[in-house]
């Protein structure tokens, strides 16, 4: 059997750094708009995926495109969020729809619903979108499109609203949203094989104190986390929240 070629945007960010280990098996090529490391993948390619040839260019051949790239910086402005967040999700979802690509794995965030983050809240997946600042309201946008281009295409399009995916977390406040890189690789590999057409999930891990509820993700997906944050608790400093905070939280 031939092995699985999977496209992996923005390879050369922390998140594809971590998620590489997990796709051992499968044929990646690696794609950012600048320099990749050596270990990016099979096969590399450098380019911007705002400009639609090159993101045309990209998906030709792979089975499923597992779409990181963007600029996470929660407080950018829309100047700088427009074409990595928005032109670029466009192209590279349009691509591999004409490409006939079975499956586009979108890396949304936590952020599209950052608006409902208070102490006590556990946050529903199927809530209306709430994001927290322009950054949360792009991944909104790409939900959006992902969702809409599934219901009216032959594509499969899976929405992950990743946390904050590092070794441990960092302090109290974003310990309910944080993701493990081994459970981060364990749910990309399972939407690599899921039987879903489309669905929208957090990306978090089995934390006690969690801020995100990812009961669809166990039952959709097959996810079953092995990390919790509250392995950590004793040692971690007191945090704000985790989540920016520009617009005001209801009370």
């Amino acid at each position: 059997m031939a092995q699985r070629k999977v496209l992996v945007t923005g390879a050369s960010g922390r998140v594809a750094e971590m998620l590489r280990a997990g796709l051992d098996g499968v044929h990646i090529r690696a794609v950012d708009r600048g320099d990749l490391p050596a270990d990016a993948g099979h096969e590399t390619a450098v380019g911007d995926l705002a400009n639609r040839p090159f993101a045309e260019e990209v998906v030709d051949g792979v089975d499923v495109v597992v779409h990181l790239a963007a600029n996470p910086a929660p407080y950018a402005s829309w100047d700088d969020l427009r074409a990595p967040n928005v032109e670029a999700l466009v192209n590279i979802v349009d691509a591999a729809n004409r490409a006939g690509v079975r499956r586009v794995v979108l890396a949304s965030s936590v952020h599209a619903m950052g608006g409902y983050v208070r102490p006590g809240v556990v946050v529903e997946p199927d809530w209306p979108v709430r994001p927290c600042c322009r950054y949360g309201a792009t991944k909104a946008f790409s939900e959006a499109y992902g969702r809409m281009t599934a219901l009216t295409t032959d594509m499969s399009v899976i929405c992950l609203r990743l946390g904050a995916c590092l070794p441990r977390p960092v302090d109290s406040g974003s310990a309910p949203g944080w993701l493990a890189p081994e459970d981060l690789q364990q749910l990309v590999r399972r939407c690599l094989e899921a039987d879903v057409r489309t669905g929208t999930y957090f990306g978090v891990s089995a934390n006690t104190r969690t801020a995100f509820d990812i009961a669809n993700a166990r039952a959709e997906l097959g996810y079953e986390p092995r990390h919790d944050s509250e392995a950590y608790a004793a040692d971690l400093p007191e945090g704000d929240g985790g989540l920016c905070r520009i617009t005001p939280l209801e009370t």
